[in-house]
């Protein structure tokens, strides 16, 4: 609607530089809406139920959209407790193995000759084969480091020991890891869950958003058929290239041999299908006059439109007939309603044309 807005407002405004197309937020959109709607030709309430229809879907989205940022939120807060729980655990595996490796730096130092007369003085171990033993388990220079001598400095500092009573702290420690994995594989297995959700209710924003295309493409085409009701068409002018879709509903079957779901066997299919409500307008895809109008048992109510020099179209399964036979229609007039007569299983709308008088694909010339 917007587009066509601007499309009609664009002559009354001063071109742009190279011929830009101006921005939404350029325009004043209410007022040339107010100047459009005054100038269709609107003979039912039909425009105004789409213009409702695409209103809900465009809600429906941003409620989905809501509740997709809920889930994402209660996901990221999941991400955020692990995150929490495996921080801890890294600072407590720090911790101990800090206290391990200090421990083996105190315990052990490089080999070296010693003067038995003279007081043996520490020296730096290797700290590169100390660290690989105290972090990698790598002990191929284990046999690089020797116990520490007995003798100690008289004014090395032994820090405080501290009483406790109760298990071992580094049993006590593991245990702890022990309950965090065990809570994070939980947590894991929930957030697998939620990921699972977020995802199902992305697939049905895609659904809503295929909806919603189909609802916009709907309102396109039927404008397309109400601005087509001005256009004064000379009859060379007719010809299969310039017709406009016949209903605003996507295709679902298609020119080519099929299963019939009634004849129970394969049958050709002649035409092209569209998936419309019941109800909703049939439009001439192009002026002519209606050579058929009437009821056959495969088709149900019919419609056939005369375009000159062997062209013509056919609309098929309605439910309510619009026009006489010998009328002259113009293209984009409401012809009939969707039905579901004849031979069918559903409301749809079956579309043929002849070119020539022989029976083309409508796909091959439909604006869709």
């Amino acid at each position: 609607m917007f587009v066509a807005a601007i499309a009609v407002g664009s002559s009354a405004l001063p071109a742009a530089a190279n011929e830009d197309v101006p921005l939404i937020a350029d325009v004043d959109i209410e007022t040339l809406l107010e100047q459009e709607l005054n100038n269709l030709n609107v003979d039912d309430f039909y425009l105004l139920e789409h213009l409702i229809d695409i209103d809900i879907k465009v809600k429906a989205q941003q409620t989905r959209m809501d509740a997709v940022r809920d889930e994402a939120n209660r996901i990221f807060a999941s991400f955020g407790v692990i995150e929490t729980q495996i921080l801890l655990d890294r600072q407590q595996s720090e911790t101990v193995l800090d206290k391990a490796f200090e421990k083996v730096v105190r315990t052990y130092t490089a080999p070296e000759e010693s003067d038995p007369i003279r007081t043996p003085k520490p020296v730096d171990p290797p700290k590169d084969v100390l660290l690989g033993a105290a972090t990698r388990g790598d002990l191929d220079g284990v046999g690089m480091i020797t116990p520490a001598a007995i003798f100690q400095p008289s004014d090395t500092w032994d820090p405080p020991q501290q009483d406790f009573e109760g298990p071992s702290v580094l049993v006590l420690l593991l245990q702890e890891l022990e309950r965090s994995q065990a809570n994070q594989a939980e947590l894991r297995e929930t957030l697998r869950d939620e990921i699972v959700a977020l995802g199902n209710q992305l697939e049905n924003i895609e659904e809503s958003e295929a909806d919603l295309d189909a609802a916009i493409r709907g309102l396109r085409a039927e404008l397309v058929a109400i601005q087509a009701q001005e256009i004064e068409w000379d009859s060379d002018s007719i010809t299969p290239e310039t017709i406009i879709l016949p209903s605003p509903a996507p295709i679902t079957s298609g020119w080519g041999r099929r299963w019939h779901p009634i004849l129970r066997k394969m049958r050709m299919h002649y035409g092209t299908d569209f998936d419309a409500d019941r109800g909703s307008p049939v439009w001439a895809a192009h002026q002519g006059v209606v050579e058929t109008a009437t009821y056959m048992k495969d088709f149900g109510r019919v419609i056939v439109l005369n375009h000159g020099d062997g062209f013509s179209t056919l609309y098929a399964h309605l439910n309510k007939i619009r026009v006489k036979y010998g009328e002259t229609v113009r293209q984009g007039q409401r012809i009939g309603d969707v039905g579901s007569s004849g031979l069918s299983t559903g409301p749809h709308l079956h579309f043929e044309m002849r070119i020539d008088h022989v029976l083309r694909n409508p796909k091959k010339y439909l604006p869709y």
